[in-house]
């Protein structure tokens, strides 16, 4: 297995408070080191914050009719610096109207590197293997221990470096309890402790519901239900099935639900009974493959970057019609946040209208050849990982990164191979990960 990490060392703390061009400057002994704008910090005080709910309070409105009253031109004197120094662990800076600020070192400095060169740190796999998966400390978990906090937590670090977690020994024969537990023990909030809005709080005390009608976690809402089952005999009654997921043959690598503005942000697959033959899972890592991408051809990188693909659903018999647009690899300030891709659900390309005429040979030449580098490295068997999955084997994967796929199988009345699942908000993984102290590039 080859893992690369993408991550930033975080400097130490400075010893010297300037002001300069508006800007805050600390120095280190030796060089310049980070600098924030002096309006952005004076905004940022607590004091512009209610404790409580942390909704600003320094917005200018009528309380009678909701109009704003906001000034364009607050007093230059409120972001003037008077005077500044450096306490312990602390900023602390004058400001010009009398009032005083404190700002810890750690979130100055944290908050001026994320701003100037965001970075995360994320392992990046290729050449992984089922074996590799199910022997490894990280990547592996039983489901008993998923279930409890130190478990949720290592769950989430683990879903965070690597994007994919193989859980063991689920329960199978719940109605799907288990798997709506597992989504609600990486979304929502971390604390679990009341059954009649937690998911799993409510299965630790022996419920087997998948819906809570005041949840606050849990399995995200779709068009499939909350949990889904691939056999259709055991979907919920008026639910969605049009998708190849409900066929036999083999599906190329994908993330899920393309056609959502913002996709799950985690798909949760569980093996109820796995097909005798075939139907063998394969997972990649998109941030890995298209790292691979941007080194080996960055013109192709460049173009699945910029180019909006467009992608649908539609179930006439259920009343669905999805459509959202986006590139297959979308980046923040050069680092890769998201992957969109799924050339089942995709639509054909139109080239951006232009009133100064549109090139579309050339733009149809450059995505084709792009998108056909795209499949190349997708294809290779270093970039796939191929896992056997067994009775009770569930597997997290962070759709908006991890792509899955499929083998062929055959059904037999001894082996259906059947399927269930759910999908989490990205929003929800997105919280759990800041809960954790784990960045996120929005």
């Amino acid at each position: 297995m080859m893992l690369s990490r993408w991550s930033r060392n975080v400097r130490k703390a400075a010893v010297v408070v300037l002001q300069r061009n508006m800007m805050f400057s600390t120095s280190t002994t030796n060089e310049s080191f980070q600098n924030l704008p002096l309006r952005f910090l004076r905004d940022s005080d607590k004091v512009n914050f209610d404790p409580v709910t942390r909704q600003r309070i320094d917005v200018s409105f009528d309380d009678a009719n909701g109009k704003p009253s906001h000034d364009h031109n607050p007093a230059k004197q409120r972001y003037q610096v008077k005077s500044s120094r450096r306490n312990g662990q602390t900023y602390e800076i004058d400001w010009a109207d009398g009032v005083s600020s404190q700002y810890s070192i750690e979130w100055v400095h944290q908050t001026a590197m994320n701003w100037k060169n965001p970075q995360l740190s994320r392992e990046l796999w290729t050449g992984m293997s089922d074996s590799h998966v199910r022997n490894s400390d990280e990547l592996s978990m039983p489901f008993e221990k998923v279930i409890h906090d130190e478990g949720m937590a290592k769950a989430l670090k683990a879903l965070y470096n690597f994007g994919i977690l193989l859980i063991t020994e689920t329960p199978t024969d719940d109605g799907g309890a288990a798997i709506a537990a597992l989504a609600s023990a990486v979304s929502g909030s971390p604390k679990k402790h009341l059954a009649s809005i937690s998911l799993l709080e409510n299965y630790r005390q022996g419920g087997t519901d998948i819906v809570l009608p005041d949840g606050t976690d849990g399995p995200l809402r779709t068009l499939y239900g909350s949990v889904w089952f691939t056999k259709s005999s055991v979907q919920a009654e008026g639910t969605s099935v049009a998708d190849s997921a409900y066929g036999l043959d083999g599906l190329p690598l994908h993330t899920d639900m393309t056609y959502m503005l913002s996709p799950p942000g985690l798909q949760i697959f569980t093996m109820i009974e796995p097909a005798l033959e075939g139907g063998e899972s394969i997972y990649a890592d998109g941030f890995a493959a298209a790292e691979i991408l941007r080194s080996e051809d960055p013109h192709a990188f460049n173009v699945l970057c910029n180019t909006d693909r467009r992608y649908h659903s539609i179930d006439k018999d259920t009343g669905w019609h999805l459509e959202a647009t986006g590139p297959v690899i979308e980046t923040r300030q050069g680092q890769i946040v998201r992957i969109r891709h799924n050339d089942l659900d995709r639509l054909p390309d139109l080239p951006p209208y232009t009133s100064h005429g549109i090139d579309s040979e050339s733009f149809y030449t450059e995505l084709a050849d792009a998108h056909a580098k795209w499949d190349d490295i997708l294809g290779r068997d270093s970039t796939r990982l191929e896992m056997k999955l067994r009775c009770g084997d569930t597997v997290l994967v962070a759709n908006q990164r991890c792509m899955h796929g499929r083998y062929s199988f055959q059904i037999a009345d001894k082996s259906p191979r059947a399927v269930s699942g759910c999908y989490v908000s990205q929003d929800d993984l997105n919280s759990r990960f800041r809960m954790e102290a784990l960045p996120v590039l929005l």
